[in-house]
């Protein structure tokens, strides 16, 4: 297995060699780049060959997880590199917009403890059912680059969740309940490293957060928070705390959000093999008692969807809900995963 690797290393770093000495004249800073890019690029797809050789010649050593894994402080930063590859091409074209946060459609949604108080005021034909369709969208487009140096990307985020009493046809199938989040928020890409772990990102972000109703279901808040994602191999650690803009009490239309909202978002993802995905996420006032968490759990089924399973218990899983404790189970389908281009995205 050694014997076999040293050639291999050894015709890497010669290829590597040649063609860095072709382009070490390169005019720009984007030639280089794009050249680093490139060269990685397809060191990757030479290190996939050969695992896929050493797994079919000796498929014993799969067994005993000898094939070659890149060290995780070298995966964290070709994650990166793949996600501003793909935010680079994104800005060049100025129809383009790529995925922000995970969009999926859960057909199966089940709610053990509906807010039925607050369905009286969207339908008082029927009971609110326990079973809905849960979906969410959200995407980006790149606004500016490189505002600070040669740091920070400026994007606007769009993202829409809903809830959906599909199967509730008594009361005409309403929409129970959907949240709109646009946003601005600068991306800081520094890739610094502690202790095994690499900083793939900061982003601070002006974020708009509301349910598009009426009183008395109305619901809104404005928001700043500072995000910052650190990775190790296949480990990702996303903290986000966040600061209320304050509104005057005239307008506020959810003055104690931030008792069952709390603070912030602390987020753990795990990649595990065959390209499955689990992460847990918690929010909430812990000084209140209040606390909201979910668990997702995600796999590749058939082309570019992946089965998702998602359970949420607690508070804060919606506007309407936000100080209403849920009990949810939902099964279907996401597009992009969390270790992608354009994931690790709350």
């Amino acid at each position: 297995m050694v014997t076999r690797k040293l050639p291999f290393k050894k015709f890497i770093i010669m290829l590597s060699l040649t063609t860095l000495s072709t382009y070490a004249f390169a005019e720009t800073q984007d030639e280089i780049e794009a050249r680093i890019r490139a060269l990685n690029a397809e060191l990757y797809d030479l290190r996939q060959q050969l695992q896929q050789v050493q797994q079919a010649e000796n498929p014993e050593e799969t067994v005993l997880g000898l094939p070659f894994e890149p060290l995780p402080e070298e995966a964290a930063r070709e994650d990166l590199s793949d996600r501003r590859a793909l935010e680079q091409a994104s800005s060049r074209n100025p129809f383009s917009i790529t995925t922000h946060r995970t969009n999926y459609l859960f057909p199966v949604s089940y709610n053990a403890n509906q807010n039925r108080a607050k369905f009286i005021n969207i339908s008082d034909d029927s009971e609110v059912d326990s079973m809905e369709l849960k979906f969410q969208f959200s995407a980006k487009v790149n606004l500016a680059e490189q505002v600070f140096g040669d740091y920070g990307d400026v994007f606007f985020g769009y993202t829409q969740r809903s809830w959906w009493q599909a199967y509730n046809t008594d009361a005409s199938s309403p929409f129970r309940e959907t949240n709109y989040e646009p946003e601005i928020f600068i991306d800081f890409d520094t890739a610094w490293g502690i202790l095994g772990w690499v900083n793939t990102r900061n982003r601070v972000s002006l974020n708009h957060q509301s349910n598009g109703r009426s009183a008395p279901l109305s619901r809104s808040w404005n928001r700043v928070y500072l995000e910052s994602t650190f990775q190790h191999g296949d480990w990702a650690f996303t903290v986000a705390p966040h600061w209320r803009v304050p509104e005057s009490d005239h307008d506020d239309d959810n003055p104690d959000i931030e008792r069952y909202m709390g603070y912030g978002d602390i987020r753990l993802s795990k990649r595990l093999n065959n390209n499955h995905e689990v992460s847990g996420l918690l929010r909430g006032n812990p000084s209140a008692g209040n606390l909201g968490t979910q668990i997702d759990y995600s796999w590749p089924a058939f082309n570019s969807l992946r089965a998702h399973v998602q359970y949420y218990y607690g508070y804060g899983e919606s506007m309407v809900d936000y100080d209403h404790r849920v009990h949810r189970l939902s099964l279907g389908f996401s597009l992009n995963p969390l270790f992608s281009a354009t994931g690790l995205n709350r």
